[in-house]
């Protein structure tokens, strides 16, 4: 999102986007910060307010080049093997590189998942280690036990992200170099996708909505947290009365409830009936109403942000202005000691004239003689009293340097 085009949407139809599970904008990711409190949410309440407190007190959490690539490989590991054919026949040639395709990716994410989980879990530098240390931050209530952060880092891994076309394509081109060239001109692969394709490079498409809900509030959280007004303390007194992170953090557990509510009545169809439907359409209702509200918010941000050039070169401006008239004393200072010391230069020697001839000017560049004629030389070219060494029509001019100082007339003493 640029300055000159910010994103956006004031009342966004979140219900809507919602419904088609896909958001019309570039491709963007969620701040480490926008994820980490999503995924709080699916933490028990005790290990919530742990989060909560690192973030007010500035704590660091373990840092492993981005979140978001947590979910992007957790999708390929999770990937299924597909069941054999009903028919019993053996797979094709193509379905055979695929599933040997899809096994290396898979295995290659586990591993990366697996080094990942150790760089988090057991981070010295941003978690207590010490016996002492465990005390003291236990005390201070930003401490967070070995099984809470395996089930955050898990949590991590179900933050939402856009499906993108980039593992199809890596998929693809493993599958053409397995198979060899016959296959990679199979018609079959042209339409060949694992689900993590998006039709348009502007549209952020997702899994389902709740995804869709979570990642458009962390898209506030994080228009608020990097806006160059909120950072200069523009709206302080306004955004006083919010608690973002909590927000966030609230939205994401009951977003995670939600969706496992449902869940759980999907496969029991007889306890899905209209009363618990009902209710749990009108919490659905509440939460989007929720974030639209904050949506709102971030959108007035973002319009703030995009005026505020303009706005600071007004006020540069004005403030030019009032420097220069607030000098307008020392200049009016200057310009009377000026005239003072020229009185009194006169006052000294009772022999000067008050005021100066044209023809005494020498000092000054491009002083004319009264008559408003130039001088004639020896040779009856007219030449300028000011510069006689001034250029000829289209030579540069030379620079000017003041006359000499007259000797003083030793006599005259």
């Amino acid at each position: 999102m640029s300055a000159q085009e910010p994103e956006v949407h004031i009342e966004a139809p979140v219900r809507r986007w919602c419904d088609a599970r896909a958001i019309p904008m570039p491709r963007r990711e969620l701040s480490d910060e926008a994820a980490l409190l999503i995924a709080a949410g699916h933490l028990q309440p005790a290990a919530r307010e742990v989060v909560l407190n690192r973030f007010d007190t500035e704590r660091a959490f373990p840092d492993i080049g981005g979140y978001s690539k947590l979910r992007r490989l957790s999708r390929i590991a999770e990937h299924e093997t597909p069941a054999p054919s009903a028919d019993g026949l053996p797979p094709n040639p193509l379905q055979q590189a695929k599933a040997a395709a899809d096994a290396v990716r898979g295995a290659d994410a586990r591993r990366k998942l697996a080094g990942f989980r150790h760089a988090f879990t057991l981070n010295r530098i941003s978690f207590a280690a010490g016996v002492r240390a465990v005390r003291r931050a236990r005390k201070d209530a930003v401490h967070l036990d070995l099984d809470e952060r395996d089930a955050l880092f898990d949590a991590l891994c179900l933050t939402p992200l856009p499906l993108t076309p980039s593992a199809a394509a890596v998929a693809a081109r493993t599958v053409a170099r397995v198979a060899g060239p016959a296959l990679r001109l199979a018609p079959q692969l042209a339409g060949w996708v694992d689900g993590h394709g998006a039709p348009d490079e502007g549209l952020l498409v997702f899994e389902d909505r709740y995804d869709v809900l979570l990642f458009v509030a962390g898209l506030v959280y994080d228009k608020v947290s990097y806006s160059r007004s909120v950072s200069a303390g523009e709206f302080d007194e306004q955004l006083g009365q919010l608690d973002l992170p909590t927000d966030l953090v609230q939205i994401s557990a009951d977003v995670v409830q939600l969706k496992s509510v449902w869940t759980q009545l999907r496969y029991a169809p007889g306890l899905a009936d209209g009363t618990r439907s009902g209710e749990l359409d009108k919490v659905w209702d509440e939460l989007v109403d929720r974030v639209t509200a904050l949506t709102r918010v971030g959108d007035l941000v973002d319009v703030a942000d995009s005026k505020r050039p303009r706005r600071l070169s007004i006020e540069s401006i004005d403030q030019q202005i009032h420097e220069l008239v607030q000098r307008s004393g020392e200049r009016e200072i200057s310009t009377q000691s000026a005239r003072r010391v020229a009185g009194q230069i006169m006052g000294a020697r009772g022999d000067l004239p008050p005021e100066l001839s044209d023809g005494a000017r020498r000092a000054l560049p491009g002083a004319a003689p009264a008559g408003g004629a130039a001088d004639v030389g020896a040779a009856g070219a007219p030449r300028s009293s000011a510069r006689p060494d001034s250029a000829l029509p289209g030579e540069a001019p030379k620079a000017w340097r003041p006359a000499p100082a007259q000797p003083r007339d030793q006599d005259a003493r």
